[in-house]
């Protein structure tokens, strides 16, 4: 409600109460009374209304206690009842518009009040002025601004209604702004206005007027009240800003950037010098296509256009900032890889007021990323393809990469996780070390990781098909900037051959160490000079030296050594090490040296020189060896020569005639056997001389025989050479078949003869091979004999082998053999009544002829033995030369 004067307020309120105390006293109702109560207080104060309390509560007292007094109430149609309501409506509705009035009222009176501005409570240079303009009081900062008093001021005020704007504002602002002041004192509209201000030493600052009039209830103007602010650093800093902003599109013409802005919608409404002379185009040339962004897209390359016009449409729908790669044409028409960008430019509401772009020429960044690439998969190649397992782990010990040889050696994924493992769960560097060495190698890298310091370790890494490899590990740290560690990088080398090598090598060195240590020989080491550097444990305990004192003795070991050697002795050897020493001769000699108890004994010293490839001396290597009691035993040995010389020239004797008795002995005993059949066919009735004459034949053959064993052994005392010949070894063994074959029907042996045709002959001593197919007939019927049975066989093979060999075997089924490794050594017999010299005499006759013969036991029963002999060589015969059983060895 608007606000009304104050006689209207006031005979409204005395019109309300007069209606009020009518309605009382026409319908006895004391309800209209609080009419006249309330309007007596709200216009004229408390006392009005504590006077109509007094007056109301006394009509009423009258109304209550002399009813007669007042008019009765008409009879309505509506009733006492209904009389009563309408009053208290209208005495309701009275109050309610006294107390909106007095609310509206009040209102404006309190804004009016605390409206009315103090000097102190203006803020800035604070004034107030009449309604025609003249000056009315100035705060006193503005008079502080100034520098002058307020007598000073109310004189200047009173001179002139604008002698202060004269005297204190600055005369290039002065027309205007009295200009402006004068046009609010006839509009009333406020004012506001900018001018510079003079203080009070002299300097003008800039200030802002803000006045606005006073008006009372009518709407007059009662009054101007104005503040002056200090906007000096505004202007300032708009002056300021007005550069920065010059000084900003210099920087974006000239910035090597190509720079844009659209508006909401896309239309291009400013370029840079440089976009505009980089592309060959300017704003006049673009706006016409009205197309969003058409300096960008209309340049791009057509390969590229269809995906940045979607990328440029989808932000300026959206308002997404924009970001996309490609190519764009340059003023040359010469196609350059750009990266484009855009920001939206959004108002307090979030609308998009301007779309601001840039593109960079990232032509060389692009090609030097292609060029990365290209080096990166080379390296990544290289590091695919070295012969070495690399590994990539995080500063906690995560794996974070394997190459592929890593892969493919160890089943394990770049990831970290199994590949042949069905669960495919993650595992990590230390589930593939050996459990033995698992712990060890966890320390090393929690030490290396919490002192950042690098890793060498050697362990056992489990390969793909489960077996363990002796792996050499390196890991160095990648650092930041900061030295914080970003990465750690390892490599594997695998070395299981290199450590086998090496354990190896120990164990060859520690077996060689023990062997020199514990070998009966005292070994030593000299350097090129023959000083000794080096001498094993067996000489130190053999002499009694120790090793920190062998530095004592002159400052030369050596002398500690030679200090050893026998007086007698000392002189010669150390001539003879030097003279070895000097001219580079292996040194060897026997002398007295003094052992550990004091006692000297004989030694044996012996030293080679080791060489470089150009035969320069680096280090002697020597040994002693303890011959004293080789040196002792000489001179007994000497005598006992002598007597041994006899005793070997009688068992020579000896063993000779056992020889001789052993040659003559089967051909006297076939002479015997002839002979005595002889006599059984002379005696048979009838006498069979057909036999007789054989047996007759045998008997010169035999003693013929015999007569060349004594012939033969006349030659060797004579030194003439053995009689060899072509013969015919099938024929040989027929004969001596036939020869014992009265001996094979009484052992019930039955013969074989597997004997190949046209064998050829071989170049030997009949006689001799004679013997040697009867010894062995003969051994193998004696050892038939021990075996009791009617099925015992002899078979006799003769082959010819395709190494040149013609092969002779006898195969038996007797007891076999006990001792084959002993069978052919002299006097070595399993016989009771033999002497041990027939098989060591044939296996001397067979390996004379250039022939070898050895036994062996057969898989079921019995045994053979088998020799073979050399066929001749084409066109020539056999020569073996000479040789003679003697002693039981063979000698030439």
């Amino acid at each position: 409600m608007e606000a009304i004067s104050k006689r209207k307020r006031n005979l409204l309120a005395l019109a309300t109460s007069a209606v009020g105390l009518v309605l009382a006293c026409i319908s006895q109702e004391p309800a209209s009374l609080l009419i006249a109560v309330a309007a007596s207080w709200m216009w004229w104060g408390r006392g009005a209304g504590l006077v109509a309390v007094a007056v109301t509560t006394l009509l009423f007292s009258m109304i209550l206690f002399y009813p007669t007094l007042f008019s009765p109430l008409p009879q309505l149609a509506i009733g006492e009842e209904g009389l009563r309501l309408m009053i208290f409506a209208f005495s309701a509705f009275g109050l309610w518009l006294l107390l909106q009035i007095f609310r509206s009222v009040n209102f404006f009176e309190q804004v009016h009040r605390l409206s009315q501005p103090t000097a102190e409570d203006i803020p800035g240079l604070g004034w107030s002025a009449y309604p025609d303009g003249r000056m009315r009081f100035i705060n006193p900062a503005a008079l502080d601004f100034i520098g002058i008093s307020a007598e000073e001021m109310r004189r200047i005020m009173d001179e002139d209604h604008h002698a202060w704007w004269k005297l204190f504002v600055h005369p290039d602002d002065l027309e205007r702004n009295m200009a402006r002041w004068e046009y609010s004192l006839k509009t009333g509209e406020p004012l506001v206005d900018e001018q510079r201000v003079r203080r009070h030493d002299g300097t003008y600052r800039w200030f802002r007027d803000t006045a606005v009039a006073s008006r009372d209830e009518r709407g007059n103007i009662t009054g101007w009240y104005g503040t002056t602010v200090d906007i000096d650093d505004q202007k300032r800093a708009e002056a300021a800003l007005r550069t920065s902003e010059l000084q900003l599109r210099r920087l974006i013409d000239t910035v090597p950037a190509l720079i844009w802005c659209a508006d909401p919608m896309g239309k291009p409404s400013y370029v840079n010098r440089t976009l505009a002379s980089w592309s060959g185009l300017s704003l006049g040339e673009i706006n016409p296509h009205n197309n969003p962004a058409s300096i960008v897209v209309d340049t791009a390359h057509p390969d590229d256009r269809v995906q940045l016009d979607d990328a440029l449409a989808i932000s300026f729908s959206t308002g997404q900032p924009f970001a996309c790669k490609y190519r764009q044409r340059r003023a040359d028409g010469a196609y350059r890889w750009i990266d484009g960008k855009a920001e939206p430019l959004r108002d307090a509401d979030g609308s998009i007021l301007q779309w601001y772009g840039v593109c960079l020429d990232i032509t060389e960044e692009v090609e030097a990323h292609q060029a990365v690439e290209e080096r990166e998969q080379e390296l990544r190649v290289l590091v695919d393809t070295v012969p070495a397992l690399i590994w990539l782990i995080t500063p906690t010990g995560s794996p974070h990469y394997f190459n592929k040889r890593f892969v493919d050696w160890s089943g394990v994924s770049p990831s970290g996780k199994a590949t042949n493992n069905l669960t495919a769960e993650p595992i990590t560097h230390i589930e593939l070390i050996h459990p033995e060495d698992r712990q060890r190698v966890a320390d090393a890298f929690q030490h290396s990781f919490a002192a950042g310091e690098p890793l060498h370790v050697k362990a056992r890494l489990r390969r793909k098909d489960g077996e363990y490899r002796w792996v050499d590990s390196r890991v160095e740290p990648l650092r930041d900037q900061s030295g914080q560690i970003i990465r750690w990088y390892g490599v594997s080398f695998i070395i299981e051959e290199e450590v086998r090598a090496q354990m190896a090598l120990r164990e060859s060195q520690r077996y060689l160490q023990h062997l020199i240590d514990t070998v009966p020989v005292g070994i030593f080491l000299s350097n090129p000079d023959g000083e000794p550097i080096y001498v094993n444990k067996r000489l130190m305990e053999y002499h009694g030296l120790e090793f920190d004192k062998l530095a004592d003795a002159g400052g030369k070991p050596g002398k500690a050594v030679r200090d050893l050697v026998h007086p007698d002795d000392r002189d010669a050897l150390a001539g003879r090490l030097a003279y070895c020493h000097k001219v580079g001769e292996s040194f060897a000699m026997r002398y007295r040296q003094r052992r550990a108890d004091g006692v000297y004994r004989w030694v044996e010293g012996r030293s080679e020189p080791f060489r470089d490839d150009k035969g320069v001396i680096i280090q002697w290597y020597g040994v002693n060896l303890d011959v004293d009691d080789e040196v002792r035993a000489q001179e007994s040995l000497r005598l006992a020569d002598e007597r041994l010389a006899r005793a070997s020239r009688a068992a020579s004797l000896s063993e000779l005639s056992v020889s001789i008795a052993h040659e003559l002995n089967q051909p006297l005993q076939a002479v015997v056997s002839n002979a005595n059949a002889f006599q059984r066919w002379l005696n048979a009735a009838p006498p069979n001389f057909e036999r007789a004459n054989r047996s007759a034949a045998s008997i010169i053959r035999n003693a013929d025989a015999a007569a060349q064993v004594v012939s033969r052994i006349r030659a060797l005392f004579t030194q003439t050479e053995p009689q060899r010949q072509a013969i015919d070894l099938n024929s040989i063994i027929e004969e001596v078949c036939e020869l014992v074959g009265d001996k094979l029907l009484l052992s019930h042996i039955k013969l074989h003869l597997d004997l190949e045709p046209d064998l050829p002959a071989a170049i030997a001593d009949r006689v001799q091979i004679e013997q040697v197919v009867l010894n062995l007939l003969r051994n193998a019927i004696e050892a038939m004999q021990k075996v009791d049975s009617d099925s015992n066989a002899l078979t006799i093979l003769s082959r010819r082998q395709e190494n040149g060999m013609l092969k002779i075997e006898f195969r038996d089924q007797g007891t076999g053999i006990d001792d084959l490794e002993r069978i052919f050594d002299p006097f070595f017999t399993t016989k009771n009544e033999g002497i041990g010299m027939g098989l060591s005499i044939c296996r001397s006759i067979v390996e004379s002829h250039g022939g070898s013969i050895w036994a062996e036991n057969l898989a079921l029963k019995g045994a053979a033995i088998t020799f073979m002999l050399p066929l001749p060589s084409d066109g020539s015969e056999h020569d073996v030369g000479r040789r003679l059983v003697n002693d039981g060895q063979i000698l030439t």
